[in-house]
C-alpha cells in the first residue's frame, strides 16, 4: 500500500508540474496564435487564480482544487509554496507576464525572499490592478508552547525547533528529575501566555484579508490547534480554507472542505505541549497520547517522554561537541 501511494503521489506531482508549466507557457506566449488558443482552452471562461506564500499554499491548493465549485470558476495556477515554483518554475515565475494577468492571487502575508523567486512586493506590483488580491494570514501561533525557541542543538532534520527549558538543563548539566515539566507553568502563566499569543496574532491580522485569531481565541482553550507554532492542525487550514472560499465568492455552506487523502498535511516539525498547558487552559485530553513528529522524517514520531528523552540526549551530545545553532540568543 506504501508502494501504491507513493507512486500515486509522484503521478500527481508530475502532472501538476506540466499543468503549471504548460499555462505559464501560455501566459508568456499570448502574442502568439497557440498560446492565445491554449490559454483560452485552459480558462474557459473562468478566472485566474495565482498563489505565493508558504508552506501553508499546498494545503489550501490542494483543497481548493478538489472543490467542484472552484473548478467551475476558476484555474488554480502554482498552489505550492514559492520556494517549490523557484525550484521547478524559476524561469516563469520571474517574468511579470506570468502574474500580469491573474485575476486573483492568493498570498501569505510578509514572505520573505526567495533567491531564484521574485519578491512579493515584486509580484504585487505586477498583478494587474483589477486583481482581487486576498492576502492569508501566515497562522503563525505560540500560544500553547511557551518553551518555543529557534535555538537548537545541530541535527539532520529530526528537531526543527528547540526547548528552552530542556537547553537550559543541558548546558546546567542537570538530569530531568531536576525540572518538573508536569507543573513548570502556573495556570494564570498559561493563559496569560496564551492570551498575549492571541493578542499578539490580531495586532499582526490587521491588514490581512483572512483572518483566524478570532478562530483561536473562540476554540483554542477546547482542543489544541497547533502541531507547532508554524504548523497548525487540520482544523485550522480547513477553516483558513473557508474563509477564502469566502472571498472567491463560494457558498462554503453547501461546500464540503477536506483535505484530500493523497495531500500532505503539516503534520511535521512538531513541538510537545506540556502537561501544565494543557491543565491551565482547560483541555481535557491526555497530553503524554499526543504524537509528535518533530522533524522530517515521517517515520520518527515521539510520544511526550520519548521527545524530552530523546531531545536531551541528541542536546547533550551536542552541547559536548559545542554543535549548537544560535538563530535567537535565548
Amino acid at each position: 500500500m506504501n508502494i501504491i501511494r507513493r507512486v500515486k503521489g509522484k503521478s500527481i506531482r508530475i502532472i501538476d508540474y506540466i499543468y503549471d508549466a504548460l499555462l505559464y507557457w501560455c501566459l508568456g506566449a499570448t502574442s502568439g496564435f497557440w498560446g492565445k488558443c491554449i490559454l483560452r482552452f485552459f480558462k474557459r471562461n473562468r478566472k485566474i487564480v495565482g498563489f505565493y506564500g508558504e508552506c501553508h499554499i499546498y494545503i489550501y491548493g490542494g483543497v481548493l482544487r478538489s472543490i467542484r465549485e472552484v473548478k467551475k470558476s476558476y484555474v488554480l495556477l502554482g498552489t505550492k509554496e514559492i520556494e517549490y515554483l523557484a525550484r521547478w518554475h524559476a524561469s516563469s515565475i520571474i517574468r511579470k507576464s506570468s502574474w500580469d494577468k491573474l485575476d486573483v492571487l492568493i498570498y501569505n502575508s510578509r514572505v520573505p525572499n526567495r533567491e531564484g523567486a521574485p519578491s512579493l512586493n515584486q509580484v504585487l506590483e505586477w498583478v494587474p490592478k483589477t486583481c482581487k488580491k486576498i492576502e492569508v494570514t501566515n497562522a503563525a501561533f505560540k500560544g500553547y508552547m511557551p518553551q518555543h525557541t529557534e535555538r537548537v542543538f545541530k541535527n539532520t532534520g529530526f528537531f526543527i525547533w528547540g526547548d528552552k527549558n530542556l537547553n537550559k538543563l543541558v548546558k546546567e548539566g542537570k538530569s530531568i528529575d531536576d525540572i518538573q515539566l508536569d507543573n513548570l507553568y502556573s495556570s494564570q502563566y498559561v493563559n496569560d501566555y496564551f492570551d498575549k499569543a492571541v493578542k499578539h496574532l490580531k495586532i499582526y491580522e490587521r491588514e490581512t484579508t483572512v483572518k483566524i485569531a478570532d478562530y483561536i481565541e473562540k476554540y483554542g482553550r477546547e482542543r489544541v490547534l497547533y502541531y507547532s507554532v508554524t504548523h497548525p492542525e487540520t482544523e485550522i487550514m480547513l477553516e483558513l480554507v473557508r474563509r477564502i472560499l469566502k472571498e472567491l465568492g463560494i457558498d462554503t455552506g453547501n461546500t464540503e472542505c477536506v483535505i484530500p487523502n493523497d495531500q500532505f498535511d503539516l503534520h511535521s516539525h512538531g513541538e510537545v505541549v506540556y502537561p501544565c498547558v494543557y491543565s491551565g487552559l482547560g483541555i481535557i485530553e491526555n497530553p503524554m497520547s499526543r504524537i509528535i513528529q518533530p522533524g522530517n522524517y515521517k517515520e520518527i514520531q515521539y510520544t511526550f517522554k520519548e521527545y524530552v528523552d530523546e531531545y536531551i540526549k541528541m542536546a547533550e551530545e551536542a552541547s559536548a561537541k559545542g554543535a549548537w545553532l544560535n538563530k535567537n540568543n535565548e
